[in-house]
């Protein structure tokens, strides 16, 4: 079942607009959010996608390397031995190298998307200070575990505490009651009670309405 169908024309069109909408700030042009089925196993996560991107490139380029490796061996007339095995030599020192710069960049990424991930449930109101707390947050550079920072959360309760403004408020979290006190620097208070009479009998006089 498409989504369209699941959804009914006016929700689905509802959706779509509001999709464009988003797409349509200068942060997500060149990230935009899509939707597709994923029934249809044409879906591969962001994080996913990346990983194998990366691999794939590296891998492309060690093999290149491979190749031109193996093209001098062939175009050797002399067959010099020792020349090849040196050349061997330095091609395994060149992968072990390239390997290892590989999967760093690859730690990278996979910490990256971790802390992104995690920024996500942090309710940060702009793009722009996301950014800088996630700068900030890598520059950190906590003990990544199982797929979780290390200190993660105390650090982002502290740059709460600090930038309050930067979030925003809790769906639960009750608006503070003001309490508001009448002013009685300016009421006029009898100190004994032969002033307070004199003090009603100046304010009501003979009024018979007045408590007497």
């Amino acid at each position: 079942m498409e989504l369209r169908e699941a959804l009914g024309e006016e929700l689905f069109s509802k959706v779509e607009a509001r999709l464009t909408e988003i797409n349509g700030a200068d942060d997500r042009r060149e990230n935009p959010v899509r939707y597709v089925d994923l029934s249809e196993g044409s879906y591969v996560g962001k994080e996913k996608y990346s990983r194998m991107q990366t691999e794939s490139e590296g891998y492309k380029k060690q093999l290149e390397d491979a190749n031109e490796l193996i093209k001098s061996y062939k175009d050797t007339k002399d067959k010099d031995i020792e020349g090849l095995k040196q050349s061997a030599k330095d091609w395994e020192t060149k992968y072990a190298e390239e390997t290892k710069a590989l999967q760093e960049k690859l730690t990278v990424q996979e910490r990256t998307f971790a802390a992104e991930r995690y920024l996500d449930g942090q309710k940060i109101k702009s793009p722009l200070s996301r950014k800088t707390i996630l700068n900030d947050f890598m520059a950190q550079n906590m003990e990544f575990k199982d797929g979780k920072f290390i200190g993660a959360d105390e650090y982002m309760k502290g740059v709460r505490e600090q930038y309050p403004d930067e979030f925003q408020a809790d769906e639960g979290a009750k608006p503070e009651k003001k309490i508001f006190v009448r002013g009685t620097s300016n009421t006029y208070k009898p100190a004994t009670k032969s002033e307070e009479e004199a003090y009603l009998k100046k304010k009501y006089g003979n009024n018979k309405y007045s408590k007497q």
